[in-house]
């Protein structure tokens, strides 16, 4: 299923610039190229959200990921929260831009975060090969266990810390513009 279409286009803000200083604490900056991507904060019709965890690297992480050739940032979302989780999305709407800046790794992206209601039922999920090497399976969580299964891990690779600031900076986003208290 890939869609090269432009369905909607949206106005984009940066809501988090993460660098090596605020990430690892050290100093740099890459001028790579940035990587694009399409992210998504997904939440079903019983009020569950979508985590993907990658039972090999044992970590949670936001479904989303590269945008490819030929695609704008929501098409790809599209893409792939069907493929990661089997989903179709019903309502979306953007949240904004989380820039990374890895000096130590010498790469750049961009994710572009989107918040997506489905109200699909049964979830036949797509992985890649990769994915499925990596053990990737699809969790639904309450947004408080979402918020938990990142931010609560003390992650040994840089790789980790920042896919871990990436998706906090997102989640602490949505809190913030849904005004969530509660959680905890």
């Amino acid at each position: 299923m890939k869609h090269t279409e432009s369905i909607m286009t949206f106005d984009w803000e940066i809501i988090h610039e993460l660098t090596d200083r605020s990430v690892l604490g050290t100093d740099g900056i890459s001028v790579k190229e940035p990587r694009r991507k399409s992210r998504a904060i997904l939440i079903n019709e019983d009020g569950k959200y979508a985590v993907m965890y990658e039972a090999k690297s044992d970590i949670h992480v936001l479904p989303g990921g590269a945008i490819e050739d030929g695609e704008d940032e929501t098409s790809a979302i599209i893409r792939e929260i069907f493929e990661e989780t089997g989903c179709t999305c019903d309502t979306i709407e953007p949240l904004g831009i989380v820039s990374e800046n890895r000096y130590h790794a010498d790469v750049t992206s961009l994710s572009y975060f989107f918040i997506i209601h489905t109200n699909t039922k049964e979830n036949v999920l797509h992985l890649t090969t990769e994915e499925i090497e990596l053990g990737t399976i699809l969790k639904w969580c309450t947004l408080n266990e979402v918020f938990h299964l990142i931010r609560d891990v003390d992650h040994e690779t840089n790789q980790k810390r920042f896919l871990q600031a990436r998706d906090l900076s997102a989640l602490n986003e949505y809190i913030r513009k849904f005004n969530i208290f509660d959680i905890v």
